[in-house]
């Protein structure tokens, strides 16, 4: 069974990421977790000392409180988890997300919910987390989930890395669409593309997956305004690390678009 965590404030925007993480599992059948992070800098120095966080036991009520709530509208297992830390939110997501499958998180673009994050925001904890990370931006207007632009330059990586994506959009039952994004147009790049398309068409047909190429200089500009256009219900995209300049490259275009959009964003990591 998948499982899926989900960090909240309580406040309205995690509200809508539990909604969207409640409907991912239903659907696949995973199990939810709902985690909430207490600064233990906030406590009175009295409980530190102690090691008695008396504080978080009205959070941890209002927190099962809301699991109950979300089984009973979902009917999917919701369990509870309050964290009191002095670490930065990025740093435990990091170390939880071992146990789990999938990250499901509110973001209020780039200023986010800063007390939540302890001044860090949700690109960071993205880029920290070493599982699939789902932000879920606040006014988000898209909860259901049909089909989705997958924004990757495979042409110049040879081999999209498409098993990260295809197992979640196969188990969601999710049209995918491999957007490349080039700066220009030209004869070479269109045959290799093609290739490179046909080589990985044999493997993606029956996974509903199609391929398209577009020429801009603004790549971020670009690649919101197709998946507007498209009218897709989300957008990956994917981390990569072989070397300083690619990894530069990506993690800016991935910082600029989870500040900016007003959909699911998928971030998987290679």
């Amino acid at each position: 069974m998948k499982k899926i965590l989900c960090p909240t404030d309580f406040s309205e925007t995690a509200a809508q990421a539990i909604e969207y993480a409640a409907k991912l599992c239903k659907t696949i059948d995973a199990e939810l977790t709902l985690l909430n992070v207490q600064s233990v800098l906030s406590l009175p120095p009295v409980e530190v000392i102690k090691g008695k966080f008396l504080a978080t036991e009205p959070i941890r009520e209002r927190l099962e409180d809301l699991s109950y709530q979300v089984m009973e509208a979902f009917k999917i297992t919701c369990l509870t988890e309050v964290q009191p830390s002095n670490q930065s939110l990025s740093d435990i997501i990091s170390s939880r997300a071992r146990d789990f499958d999938m990250i499901v998180m509110g973001t209020n673009g780039a200023d986010d919910y800063s007390q939540f994050f302890f001044g860090s925001n949700s690109y960071q904890v993205a880029r920290a987390s070493s599982v699939p990370v789902v932000l879920i931006p606040s006014g988000c207007g898209k909860l259901d989930i049909n089909n989705m632009v997958f924004a990757f330059d495979y042409e110049g990586q040879q081999k999209p890395p498409i098993e990260q994506v295809t197992e979640w959009t196969t188990l969601l039952n999710i049209k995918v669409t491999i957007l490349q994004v080039k700066d220009h147009y030209s004869r070479e790049v269109e045959v290799n593309s093609k290739e490179i398309e046909e080589n990985h068409k044999v493997y993606t047909d029956h996974m509903g997956v199609d391929f398209d190429t577009v020429y801009s200089d603004e790549v971020v500009d670009c690649i919101n305004h197709y998946v507007l256009q498209k009218k897709a219900d989300a957008l990956a995209l994917c981390t990569i690390d072989h070397g300083l300049i690619k990894s530069l490259f990506h993690k800016s275009i991935i910082k600029a678009l989870s500040s900016t959009v007003n959909y699911p964003l998928f971030i998987f990591h290679e």
